[in-house]
């Protein structure tokens, strides 16, 4: 080979492999999945930054801490334990708001990318109003990513990873709808709706007291399994015949009793106050073995529905939901009266007509 034929190879050689430097800077080689086939698009980096698609965290096995955090300043901490989560480091996590994170977090992908002439509104919008979102796995961070709100069809969500230009269109195959609301910055939302959790070996004793029926308020208290004692009260006189079969089944009941909503953040302080200056229904007080307790106090929440009886008369109060306070007045619930009736026993309950004849 001549020596000028040589040297125009090499300049080829060295031009083309410039040329795919420089093409593989300024584009990005994308393949997708449409209707099993697979496809290939080329798609410009904009500016200096990377072009970065990959949202999804396969192995959720892994992941035991997620931070969300808004514009309002507005955070959630969950983080994992060793069968449950906790929110903020002080509240149990609801469960299937867990569930449904983790699901996202896995399964989440790429509809589309965010066309040209909508990029700038939407990385405005998601800098003004999206919600940071930081992945850990195995207490190292592995994902920072922003979600912002949904598209012009509302089944699209926009996103947009950390270190990334250009924003994307993100979706959950086979779901029909928006996943903005899945990365919740209120507290309430996220904190676990349970007001009683026990199990039945760590209770050691259940208070009712009525303040418009004193006669009817009772202490039940658990000595081993199958050994109980009762006391009427405010007197704390000790009851020496009851139904022991009914105060056991009735100290089971408090396994696990949730509740509708917290109000705090919906009811005004003046309602609130109202309601708590009103006459309590009952107080319910659940010690366990560990000298800790957790008390409910529940009122009766106003007629909001226009409920009728069977005559038309207006009930007075609402006969289907009622008003909590959990702990010191620290939290204001919604109950359900059929979730918190077979909780709801009096003194009499224990003492049928047979075991006073004896």
């Amino acid at each position: 080979m001549r020596k000028s034929s040589l040297v125009t190879l090499v300049v080829f050689i060295l031009l083309l492999v410039a040329a795919i430097v420089v093409f593989f800077n300024k584009y990005n080689i994308v393949r997708t999945d449409v209707n099993g086939k697979q496809k290939f698009r080329v798609e410009e980096k904009k500016g200096t930054l990377k072009v970065l698609r990959d949202f999804a965290v396969k192995d959720t096995a892994s992941v035991d801490k997620i931070f969300l955090a808004d514009k309002q300043n507005a955070t959630i901490l969950l983080e994992r334990k060793d069968n449950y989560w906790t929110v903020n480091g002080k509240y149990r996590a609801r469960r299937d708001f867990i569930d449904l994170l983790l699901e996202t977090i896995h399964r989440v992908e790429v509809a589309e990318p965010v066309v040209e002439t909508k990029t700038e509104n939407v990385l405005r919008r998601i800098s003004s109003d999206g919600v940071k979102v930081e992945i850990y796995q195995n207490g190292k961070l592995a994902k920072t990513y922003y979600v912002g709100g949904v598209d012009q069809g509302n089944t699209g969500t926009y996103m947009l990873l950390e270190g990334s230009s250009q924003p994307f269109v993100t979706h959950i195959p086979g779901f029909s709808g928006f996943l903005t609301t899945r990365y919740n910055t209120s507290i309430y939302e996220w904190r676990d709706r349970v007001v009683f959790r026990y199990n039945y070996s760590d209770i050691a004793a259940v208070s009712l007291e009525y303040p418009s029926q004193n006669f009817q308020s009772f202490r039940c208290e658990k000595h081993g399994d199958n050994h109980f004692k009762l006391f009427s009260l405010p007197d704390m006189q000790s009851i020496p015949i009851f139904d022991t079969l009914a105060v056991k089944s009735f100290m089971s009941r408090f396994k696990f009793v949730g509740f509708e909503a917290y109000l705090d953040n919906t009811i005004p302080k003046h309602r609130r106050d109202s309601v708590i200056n009103a006459d309590m229904l009952c107080k319910y007080t659940v010690e366990d073995k560990y000298g800790n307790e957790t008390i409910l106090k529940a009122y009766p929440r106003p007629n909001l529905l226009d409920q009728f009886d069977d005559e038309g008369e207006l009930y007075p109060y609402d006969v289907e939901r009622l008003y909590g306070f959990i702990n010191n007045d620290e939290d204001m619930i919604l109950l359900q009266y059929y979730i918190i009736d077979p909780l709801t026993k009096e003194l009499n309950h224990f003492l049928s007509d047979d075991i006073v004849k004896k």
